[in-house]
């Protein structure tokens, strides 16, 4: 009996969900109308409209990082961490080498009051950042946040 380890697997899926039958009902131009006006709700801060339009982009475009990305915000500005930190987890699925998915996630968690996962996954995200070049932003982000969590629980 073979063994398929779990990224192997990974490829598979996500060529499946992009061979939706969904996926082929709107062309690109479409999506991107959609977006436009998604990204103008979410510049207007009209969140619980602009995720109605995130959701329909994901629903024809699931592997779509961008319109991903817009359903990440909206969830987190509508304060469902806990939806926000899924959809960032399957972005970090598909761009594994992007660390500013992981860092969003442990911005879920510390919403969630969840210090100690986030303050794992910023230790995660930090040493990332450190074996990988091109991700300075991200590693300051993490370094602070990870500083601000230290200091107030050195403060407790």
């Amino acid at each position: 009996m073979s063994h398929t380890a779990p990224a192997d697997i990974i490829p598979d899926f996500l060529a499946e969900l992009e061979a939706l039958p969904s996926s082929a009902r709107l062309e690109r131009a479409d999506t991107e109308a959609i977006y436009a006006l998604a990204y103008q709700q979410v510049v207007q801060g009209h969140f619980d409209t602009a995720y109605r339009y995130f959701s329909l982009l994901t629903l024809y475009r699931p592997t779509e990082v961008k319109y991903l990305a817009g359903l990440a915000l909206s969830h987190k500005m509508l304060e469902r961490y806990e939806a926000a930190a899924g959809v960032y987890s399957f972005m970090a699925l598909l761009e594994p080498a992007e660390p500013q998915h992981q860092l969003s996630i442990s911005e879920c968690l510390l919403r969630q009051g969840d210090t100690k996962d986030a303050q794992d996954t910023l230790a995660l995200v930090t040493r990332f950042c450190r074996e990988n070049a091109g991700h300075e932003q991200t590693a300051e982000r993490a370094k602070a946040i990870a500083s601000l969590l230290s200091r107030a629980n050195d403060a407790a």
